[in-house]
């Protein structure tokens, strides 16, 4: 009778136990947990040419250089660092990117502009043999907006809803808020890419708070109150760069961010610029030719374009 009490009184201290120490998570989703922090790594490449952006990518992926489980990608020009993270009751992607040359990061359009078109962002990317791709802002879909790619640009018609990214030659992100043309002329640098989405979620270190614009409307159709799918890119330092995408309510176990929730996130990790882009279904992340975001709902959605990313080591040239 006694060794029973005693089975018994263990028992109970360990139900005891059980109730009132709260149950284990993973570091990296946890709610409140630290969330991953940028580490910046060494590449190796001695020297890099820089790539035309007038021609065809030269270089493909190197097949072994994919880290296994989906978890990045690595050579002596590029390294590719996927993580995650919870914020608001909502699983987020991290994808951090560092780069040896700024003609490394790259656009390409469904089509040629002015064509509208849509192609899934997992077929683009194999098109130009991207590393890694990221929807770009499907300004396709509209007729303002001051856009360019790869140096060329497509239609200066800026519009004070859209707040403007501009990529400049030394690979820098520029977030002009409520453009004008008068800013654009403006800016002295040398513009690669210019975006036309938004709004600027943090500028130079600084999170941004104020989501309207001066006409008094909410910035154009970012839904800024409505949790969403959302996907931003971000600069962290020279040449590093990370892209945050976030589920939705359509994936299970993710409410997903308002604008305001999602300009918190970006502040809370640390980034220097931040730009929000087209998301919902249309937010992609690419690796590997496949889609590695918000994969329970096994949606690929056809858009106008993607950002990319190239290797500059010349191991595998292109065949085409």
């Amino acid at each position: 009778m006694k060794k029973l009490l005693r089975v018994l009184l263990v028992l109970a201290l360990l139900v005891l136990l059980v109730l009132l120490v709260p149950a284990a998570t993973p570091l990296a989703l946890g709610e409140g947990a630290p969330h991953p922090t940028y580490v910046p790594v060494t590449l190796q490449a001695a020297e890099v040419t820089p790539i035309s952006y007038e021609d065809k990518v030269p270089y493909a992926p190197i097949p072994d250089s994919y880290l296994p489980d989906g978890a990045g990608y690595l050579d002596p020009t590029i390294s590719v660092k996927v993580e995650y993270t919870r914020a608001y009751d909502t699983t987020v992607q991290l994808v951090w990117v560092q780069i040896a040359d700024a003609s490394q990061l790259r656009a390409k359009l469904a089509n040629p502009y002015p064509r509208k078109s849509w192609v899934r962002p997992d077929v683009i990317a194999r098109r130009v043999s991207a590393v890694l791709a990221f929807n770009d802002d499907w300004f396709m879909n509209r007729n303002v907006g001051y856009i360019v790619r790869n140096g060329e640009e497509l239609r200066n018609n800026p519009d004070e809803g859209y707040d403007t990214l501009i990529i400049d030659d030394q690979g820098d992100l520029h977030i002009i808020q409520k453009p004008t043309k008068e800013k654009i002329d403006a800016f002295e640098g040398k513009v690669i890419h210019a975006l036309s989405f938004g709004p600027g979620l943090v500028i130079d270190g600084v999170q941004q708070t104020e989501f309207v614009s001066d006409r008094g409307d909410v910035l154009h159709e970012i839904a800024s109150e409505r949790v969403a799918q959302r996907l931003a890119f971000c600069q962290v330092d020279k040449l590093s760069y990370l892209i945050v995408a976030t589920e939705g309510p359509e994936n299970k176990g993710s409410v997903g961010l308002t604008i305001p929730q999602f300009a918190q996130l970006c502040g809370e990790l640390g980034v220097q610029q931040a730009f929000n882009l087209d998301g919902g279904s249309s937010s992609s992340v690419i690796l590997d030719n496949k889609k590695i975001n918000s994969v329970s709902t096994g949606k690929i959605r056809s858009i106008g374009g993607v950002m990319y990313f190239v290797t500059a080591d010349p191991t595998v040239p292109r065949e085409d």
